[in-house]
């Protein structure tokens, strides 16, 4: 298999299982907590009142779905997209494997996210200490996926430019 090859593969399925949490689990959830987004869907982070209101608000049942579906397509997605993106930057700019680091902390910290947003999920009471680490983790990783995207766009534009 070459390279372009396997690297759109990799992109399908990145697609694939985005699409999933997308069209299959966010609308669940979305309804089990009464309109109040996921934690690892909030862009700009969440406060302990909001921790707090969502453990309050969601069902069991949707609690019991996050934790075990939500968080099972999430074990799969930060590694796609890592991949996704390190294979993109590779292309576009062999020589600089630097910006690899992007990608790959955008992964480590969506891990670590889902792992303090079990931990919130598992209480009614959320520690403060947890949801602004949870919360700076969510950010992190958004920032990290925000700088290879922009990072991708650049070398794509750079390479357009020169032909």
């Amino acid at each position: 298999m070459t390279l372009a090859r396997a690297h759109l593969l990799i992109i399908g399925l990145t697609a694939l299982n985005y699409a999933m949490m997308l069209v299959f689990s966010t609308p669940k959830l979305l309804t089990a907590a009464d309109g109040l987004w996921p934690f690892d869907m909030r862009i700009m982070g969440y406060s302990l009142e909001e921790a707090t209101q969502y453990v309050t608000t969601i069902t069991p049942e949707g609690r019991l779905f996050y934790l075990e579906v939500q968080q099972m397509l999430d074990t799969f997605f930060p590694a796609l997209l890592a991949i996704s993106l390190m294979l993109t930057l590779y292309r576009l700019a062999p020589k600089l494997p630097v910006m690899f680091l992007f990608p790959v902390s955008g992964a480590l910290f969506d891990y670590y996210e889902n792992a303090s947003i079990a931990q919130i999920l598992l209480t009614n009471a959320p520690d403060q200490g947890l949801v602004e680490v949870a919360s700076l983790l969510t950010g992190l990783k958004f920032a990290s996926i925000a700088i290879s995207l922009l990072a991708i766009l650049w070398f794509w534009r750079k390479g357009s430019a020169n032909g």
